[in-house]
This record gives structure tokens, C-alpha cells and sequence, in this order.
């Protein structure tokens, strides 16, 4: 896994982020990928806070099952506290590369934001294309942090902050590369469609605000960045916001594929 763990703060930072207005749109878009419908069965590979497998429910209905899989206990905490009250989801503390499940009990499987983190990607999609039935629909979301554009009157430092924020994934370009690796594992892709996020302000709906709070006690952890920088860095952002300046852009892909029948 990367070295960027989603426990203790950093889970409450990651559900923080993931109730910013853009990936409460995101959830739309995924969801509308998947297309999921009444009685299927459907696995999230890396669930976090359990939004995605809560709105899942809602379109298999109790004929239907979501199972959600983390590797953080603190993310399996939060989602079981979310779907608490849907009895047809199951969120429990698993790795991918030892899944639970059986061959081809999925007729659906997404996982966002979460696979460029893996060791073993070829490792992960085989496991995928394993429990998928044939013909069944797989929908992964991942960025390229590259595609970041974010506004600064200090470039060279935002430049060194952003250089020492790279190694928490371990495959940065897995947008580029994942065609080509889920024809490797079987698994035929259908299309790839760009989710921009843009946030011209800097306030806590925006999925900047909080990814701005999780990149500075990691890059001061690693001690790539002293704190005093990474606080000036941070601190940055609200005289933006004041004088107007604000801007932060970024290029998350969705990858749409499906198991040959």
C-alpha cells in the first residue's frame, strides 16, 4: 500500500472530503455508470465512510446486495455506522488481494480512489475479474495528480509541497496505463470519461479546502516539508480566497469496462 494510511485523523479527513459538494456530484456520475439495478449483487473495493455502498442500496433494494470491503477498520467503522439501517449491505475489513467472496458472485464492482494505492494492481484486477460474473460491469474511478493545477504566488514552494504529496499513490498514472491492464487481466474497457473538478473558492464544500488539510501533516510526516513551509503553504489559500485569486483544478478519469460473457 502507499504511505499514506486512511486511520485516526486521516479517515476523518478522507469523509471530510468525501462530503465536498464535487464528489457528492462524483457519486452521481459513478452511480450513473454503474447502472445498477433492482435485486443485483454489487462489491465497492475500498469503501471508506460507506457513501458509495449507502446509495448503491438504494437502487438493488433488499432483493439486491452490496457488499463494501476497506482495509481500515476505522473506514469499516464509519460505513457500518452509515448503513446501519440497510440490512442488505455488508461492509467489512478486507483486502482485495484475499477477498471473501466467490468466482463470479458480482454482477457489478467499482472501486474509486482507490486502486492506484494498491502494490499489486494486475494482482487486484485479476481478483476483480475472478469474482465477476460474465458479462458483469466493472466502474473505477482514479487521478493522476499531474493534472493538477492550483493557483499560487509562491510557485516554486507550491511545486515542492505538490513534489513531496506524489508518493501517497503508488501508481500516479494508472488513468493512462488501466486499459491496458484490464485487457492483461480479461476484463474488456469501454470507455474512459473525465470528471473535472474546479474550485474557483476555497471553503469547506469545495474538495480542495479539506485535500489542502490531509496534504500537510502528510508531507510534513514525511519530513519532505518543514512545518513552518507546509503551514505558509496552507495558510496561503484564505488571503486567495479573500483577494478573489483562488483556483485549483483537477482531472479525476472514470474507466467503464465489463467481463466478457
Amino acid at each position: 500500500m502507499s504511505t499514506l494510511a486512511f486511520t485516526g485523523g486521516m479517515a476523518r479527513l478522507q469523509q471530510a472530503i468525501a462530503e465536498s459538494q464535487d464528489l457528492v456530484i462524483r457519486r452521481g456520475t459513478v452511480l450513473e455508470a454503474l447502472n445498477l439495478r433492482t435485486g443485483e449483487r454489487v462489491l465497492e473495493v475500498g469503501c471508506g465512510g460507506g457513501y458509495y455502498a449507502f446509495e448503491a442500496a438504494k437502487f438493488v433494494g433488499p432483493t439486491g446486495r452490496v457488499c463494501a470491503i476497506d482495509i481500515s477498520p476505522d473506514q469499516i467503522g464509519a460505513a457500518q455506522a452509515r448503513c446501519a439501517d440497510v440490512a442488505w449491505v455488508e461492509c467489512r475489513t478486507a483486502d482485495i488481494a484475499s477477498s471473501p467472496y466467490d468466482d463470479a458472485e458480482f454482477d457489478a464492482v467499482f472501486a474509486v480512489q482507490v486502486l492506484e494505492y494498491l502494490a499489486d494492481l494486475d494482482g487486484a484486477l485479476r481478483q476483480i475479474h475472478r469474482m465477476l460474473r460474465p458479462g458483469g460491469r466493472l466502474v473505477i474511478v482514479a487521478t493522476d495528480w499531474s493534472s493538477a493545477v492550483w493557483h499560487s504566488e509562491n510557485m516554486p514552494r507550491m511545486q515542492r509541497v505538490m513534489a513531496a504529496w506524489a508518493p501517497h499513490t503508488l501508481c500516479p498514472d494508472l488513468p493512462a496505463i488501466l486499459a491496458a491492464r484490464l485487457r492483461r487481466a480479461g476484463i474488456q474497457p469501454l470507455r474512459q470519461t473525465a470528471i473535472p473538478i474546479l474550485n474557483t473558492s476555497y471553503n469547506p464544500a469545495s474538495f480542495s479546502y479539506w485535500v489542502a488539510q490531509a496534504i500537510r501533516p502528510f508531507v510534513v510526516s514525511r519530513q519532505a516539508i518543514a512545518d513552518e513551509e507546509a503551514a505558509e503553504w496552507l495558510d496561503e489559500f484564505a488571503g486567495l480566497e479573500e483577494s478573489g485569486a483562488y483556483f485549483f483544478s483537477l482531472t479525476p478519469i472514470l474507466t467503464k469496462a465489463v467481463k466478457a460473457a
